[in-house]
């Protein structure tokens, strides 16, 4: 579930779980906890962008701006989006509609008390929703300067969230996502519990499975965010997150796939005694793995290929949503919603080590890619070394934010001598954009 701070109340759909920890078979799937580094934040004064991302933001989609055809449970929300870019140019943005933060299908199912609570913080009462949510992409064939007309990856009975995706070397694209149908108790109804899955394309994108491959989990219930990983040797991982039992923090599990996506074993559980979720994963110049997670900022590596893991660490920036991107020149980026006061927003920090060291403009928050919007987004390298970050301007808590909705793009630098970033106006004029 996509969530701030003051919406900690909303993970609760993610479950009260029995312990399954001891289920798991062997040993081998636990982290190895092998001790790591302390991780560090070098401070560079002067890094923020002198361009603010409010004169060079742009609307993909947005209130009269290329919105969905009406479907039932829309209400204009657009958000949980990923960007990527293929290899013959193409870019790829997905993303959820729905009618508020979360969309399960009505009539809510599940917990009475957790459904009140969720109309309390401003789910819409009047919405007729049976399907809930559903999974959708634009394509843009210039680079981003214009989109296609949303189209349907796949909408199943529950609330299709968070849909991420890759491109394999075989040219099948992969789609994450996790489906969700309501505050319910997966030991009673395991066919309703909130799980991840895959669907493929073979057709870049054009037409998808519509039977969702699911991922044997550890956790009764689970969710990610994040894209699948391709890795060197050709297989492909996939990191989520769920909990193991009823109030304990939830935990990470990876897993990986040798044959396009078809099927998927589990890799490893990294344990916690605190949350960590919404985690970034990226494969470094060197092989190792990395990942880094909400809300700590908790870090760790692996050099077995995600079968175990250094000991998480955290290093001062808490923050939610953290995607890891690696740039070409070996630079590894971490786009992320702040948690810092008065540094909120879309934020991030980078490091020339293979995270090992942050360079940040302050100890407890990265830099301003737009500080004026929620917080959640993706990026993804151009042809000419800039970053196109699309991301959320609002949450949709409120009925009067949900009718807003609306995906946002803007271009960005990490400056050549790594002394901070510089926020790019966009490649065409601007025809859409959202003011101070």
């Amino acid at each position: 579930m996509k969530c701030t701070t003051g919406d900690d109340r909303l993970r609760r759909w993610l479950p009260a779980l029995p312990s399954v920890i001891g289920l798991i078979a062997t040993a081998a799937l636990l982290v190895g906890m092998e001790s790591a580094a302390a991780v560090e934040i070098k401070v560079v004064v002067g890094g923020e962008s002198a361009v603010k991302a409010a004169d060079c933001r742009r609307v993909i989609i947005g209130p009269g701006v290329n919105q969905p055809e009406p479907h039932p449970g829309y209400r204009g929300v657009v958000a949980w989006d990923d960007v990527i870019r293929l290899r013959n140019g193409t870019m790829l943005l997905s993303f959820s509609t729905g009618y508020w933060h979360g969309s399960p299908p009505t009539p809510l199912r599940g917990d009475p008390e957790m459904a009140a609570e969720w109309k309390k913080m401003g789910m819409p009462t009047d919405i007729d929703a049976p399907r809930g949510g559903r999974a959708m992409l634009v394509r843009s064939t210039d680079g981003g300067r214009t989109w296609s007309k949303p189209e349907t990856i796949i909408d199943t009975p529950g609330d299709d969230r968070s849909p991420a995706l890759v491109e394999l070397p075989s040219g099948v694209i992969l789609c994450s996502l996790f489906t969700l149908h309501g505050w319910i108790d997966p030991a009673k109804h395991p066919e309703l519990a909130t799980r991840t899955g895959i669907v493929r394309s073979r057709d870049g994108g054009r037409t998808w499975e519509q039977e969702v491959r699911r991922l044997p989990s550890p956790f009764t219930s689970d969710a990610t965010d994040h894209p699948p990983v391709v890795l060197r040797d050709g297989s492909v991982v996939l990191p989520v997150y769920g909990s193991t039992g009823k109030g304990r923090p939830e935990q990470m599990a990876l897993f990986r796939s040798t044959d396009d996506g078809q099927t998927w074993k589990l890799l490893s559980v990294i344990p916690s005694d605190h949350e960590m979720s919404e985690m970034g994963l990226a494969q470094l110049s060197d092989g190792r793995l990395v990942m880094i997670s909400r809300s700590e900022g908790d870090i760790m590596w692996s050099s077995d290929g995600g079968r175990t893991w250094t000991k998480p660490v955290s290093f001062g920036i808490r923050m939610f949503e953290p995607g890891l991107t690696l740039l070409r020149d070996g630079t590894l980026v971490c786009l992320h919603g702040s948690y810092a006061p008065g540094a909120g927003g879309l934020r991030v920090i980078f490091s020339r080590d293979g995270g090992q060291t942050w360079i940040a403009p302050a100890r407890n928050h990265g830099f301003a890619v737009d500080s004026q919007v929620y917080g959640y987004g993706r990026c993804v390298e151009m042809p000419d070394g800039s970053l196109l970050a699309v991301y959320i301007r609002t949450g949709c808590h409120k009925a009067e934010d949900c009718r807003r909705g609306t995906l946002l793009a803007v271009r960005f630098r990490i400056r050549p001598d790594y002394s901070g970033i510089d926020v790019l106006p966009p490649p065409t004029p601007a025809e859409e954009r959202i003011g101070r």
